[in-house]
């Protein structure tokens, strides 16, 4: 059985991909919708079977490492500006007030269920 592509995806299948390196990334500060600073990217986390991104480890907090907090975000909370390498979130650091977040030496398999996307 064969498809014959509509003219949709036909445009769809040529279109160039955005593409946004991780090294862009890593390191980056990630705003909340008013542009204040949630935090920044302190690793990226890829599935490598399906070859998606299943979160980002955010370090909010502490100064030079030391107080931080990370939390597995799942990418899809996530707008990558592609020209900038900015991140932004839908949220502010209020979200991640009075919670512990994952230990630097005990990553986490998936993303926090808590902070899925809305």
């Amino acid at each position: 059985m064969t498809r014959t592509l509509s003219a949709g995806d036909a445009a769809v299948a040529a279109a160039p991909a955005t593409l946004t390196p991780f090294t862009l990334l890593l390191g980056a500060k990630v705003a909340d919708p008013s542009g204040a600073t949630v935090g920044t990217v302190a690793d990226i986390m890829l599935a490598a079977a399906p070859g998606q991104i299943v979160y980002v480890a955010l370090s909010v907090g502490g100064i030079a490492g030391i107080g931080e907090r990370l939390f597995a975000v799942p990418w899809g909370r996530f707008v990558v500006d592609p020209v900038g390498g900015t991140l932004a979130v839908d949220f502010s650091a209020a979200e991640f007030a009075g919670r512990d977040g994952f230990d630097k030496d005990n990553w986490p398999g998936a993303a926090d269920p808590h902070l899925t996307p809305l």
